[in-house]
């Protein structure tokens, strides 16, 4: 019997001293992934047309201000001069595609898109991302392309939620456009009336409104009680535009209206250019106009176009009127809040159009695989700032040496023939930022937060880890590979804070007394480089949690702690592959 116990008893403590280490890191095996959409090339898993969804801060007709759902902009031009009908979009989050017509005039067919190698949202080198979290100044775009310069070539004008229009001028030729990255914003912002900002979320329409010879710009605005569709006449000489206060004037009143996206087409056949405007409701409002305008007239409106048996679509919209199949009618090419794209096709005639329920459009996938996002990780690809076809993804199809996933970050093979890609870059900096007190507390940054102001082609992935223990020694290790990896780090901080007894009280401006708190904290960050190679690389770092500040000794964990990989992949060709991530605790008492 004492040997049986015995034998037991060491057979569980052998156990115990060769048991598997916890891993601290949650999924560090990459196993576990959520699939989404691949949507860089412009559709969506369903096969429709699409784009990225975004919301920004916006005033309602409540009164309150909210996170708003903002459609997709959109346009038809013959953007690569091969007489054929093509559609270009600006999704709310920034990226520009066009589709390519490669069928014809009468039966135009949209594939897969080809990216546009600008950003709006970062459209000049030397404006750092906003870093506000809902309301970017230069975000949610809405476009429109104009031969400006009565070159035969087309530019593209962007209206963007600080309420500024831009000029990109295309410095290409007519069969293969060319968008350049500015190297300053002032070089492509067209001054507009005003010295003070009177709108947001402004979306452009441009046209030769008092028959002068020169393009105009009618702009909707986006703002609850100041809504309304602007026309802003140009008092330029030459080719570049020039607006001033005396010449803007209210055109169309949103009467409530709200985020009003213009477009002309004429209505009712009196050979007159009438306005069309879509809203946050999903309503298309008519403003007939009488002829004979002259500033300060204001053209009524008329109707709101029935889609069916429907006046809204329930879904915030920006239409574009374009005859799109070729039949002397106006059509409307609608962008929605869903991130598609729908045509309305007019059954009526020109006098009196009718249109039915808009068609959601359809492509064909040209990117088969989904972007599988690895759980319990948070990352970002810089694709808020203006890192095209770039990807985070784990690969459900490659075992790692440890026997997980791997997880893949770099850049999807362009489709572009149109197009040429070309490197996008900001004036970005490369500040740890891992912890922040606020609100009267320690919070962990999050991922989206801390690359703000980043570069473009800078790639993060953190995970929160719960208590580190004062005094233990850890191991972390992980493997990795790559080409043209620059500034691989991998950190673990952790941060340790103890708030103290306040020592003083001060009496504020109310009468109140607040006291002046001693609060003691100390971060830390434990790192370990890395940089490309073919084959896979073992990388290790050991450490032991510890503080240096006396008031932080005694703590028995550390109040905050995260892992994080950084690293730089230049565009378009450069990747890195992660696997296999422990952080363990040491063995103790051997």
């Amino acid at each position: 019997m004492k040997r049986i116990l015995l034998t037991l008893l060491f057979g569980c403590a052998t156990s115990s001293a060769w048991a598997e280490p916890q891993n601290l890191i949650t999924n560090g095996d990459f196993s576990k992934f959520t699939p989404v959409d691949n949507l860089w090339e412009g559709v969506d898993g369903s096969g429709f047309l699409a784009g990225f969804r975004r919301s920004t801060y916006a005033t309602t007709e409540s009164g309150k201000v909210g996170g708003q759902e903002m459609p997709i902009s959109d346009s038809i031009v013959d953007i690569n001069g091969d007489g054929l009908p093509d559609l270009v979009t600006a999704d709310p989050a920034g990226v520009l595609r066009a589709y390519i017509n490669s069928g014809t005039k009468t039966e135009p067919k949209f594939t897969h898109a080809e990216i546009i190698p600008i950003f709006p949202p970062q459209i000049a080198k030397d404006t750092v991302y906003d870093r506000s979290w809902w309301t970017g100044p230069h975000s949610v775009p809405k476009i429109a392309l104009d031969d400006w310069s009565h070159n035969g070539k087309l530019d593209l004008l962007i209206g963007n939620y600080c309420g500024d229009i831009l000029r990109v001028p295309n410095t290409g030729s007519k069969q293969a456009p060319v968008f350049a990255q500015p190297g300053n914003y002032d070089r492509v912002k067209i001054p507009l009336a005003g010295k003070r900002p009177w709108g947001n979320l402004f979306a452009p329409c441009p046209i030769d409104w008092d028959k002068d010879g020169k393009t105009d710009l009618l702009i909707g605005e986006g703002s609850y009680s100041a809504n309304a569709v602007y026309v802003l006449l140009n008092q330029s000489s030459g080719s570049e535009p020039k607006f001033n206060d005396e010449h803007r004037y209210y055109l169309c009143y949103g009467d409530g209206r709200e985020q009003l996206v213009p477009t002309v087409a004429d209505y009712n056949g009196d050979g007159l250019p009438d306005v069309i405007v879509g809203d946050r409701k999903g309503t298309v409002g008519v403003y007939l106009n009488p002829g004979g305008w002259k500033p300060g007239t204001e053209l009524p409106l008329a109707e709101m176009i029935h889609f069916g048996n429907r006046d809204s679509l329930g879904t915030p919209v920006a239409p574009h009127a374009t005859d799109f199949n070729g039949d002397g009618l106006f059509d409307l090419i609608i962008g929605q809040g869903n991130g598609r794209i729908s045509l309305a096709v007019n059954k009526g005639t020109k006098t009196q159009p009718k249109f039915e329920m808009p068609v959601e459009l359809r492509g064909e996938k040209y990117f088969k695989e989904k972007i599988n996002q690895p759980d319990w990780w948070s990352f970002d690809a810089g694709n808020d700032r203006g890192n095209l076809y770039a990807y985070v993804s784990v690969d459900p199809n490659e075992a790692s040496p440890g026997g997980g996933k791997v997880l893949k970050a770099g850049y999807f093979p362009s489709p572009n023939k149109v197009f040429k890609m070309s490197s996008l870059s900001i004036n970005g900096r490369d500040d740890a930022d891992f912890f922040r007190y606020w609100r009267d507390e320690w919070v962990p940054v999050d991922v989206h937060w801390a690359s703000h102001g980043r570069m473009a082609d800078s790639f993060l992935l953190r995970q929160q880890l719960g208590d580190l223990k004062v005094g233990t020694t850890y191991k972390l290790t992980f493997k990795v590979k790559g080409k043209g990896i620059t500034d691989g780090v991998c950190t673990v901080a952790y941060l340790g804070a103890a708030e103290n007894v306040a020592t003083k009280f001060q009496k504020n401006d109310r009468g109140g007394v607040k006291a002046q708190k001693d609060e003691t904290h100390e971060e830390v960050n434990e790192k370990v480089a890395f940089s490309s190679g073919n084959e896979w690389k073992s990388m290790e770092k050991t450490f032991t949690v510890n503080f240096k500040e006396h008031g932080l000794k005694k703590l028995p964990t550390t109040t905050l702690a995260m892992v994080e990989f950084k690293f730089v992949l230049p565009q378009y060709g450069a990747d890195c592959e992660i696997c296999d991530v422990q952080l363990v605790a040491a063995p103790t008492g051997k």
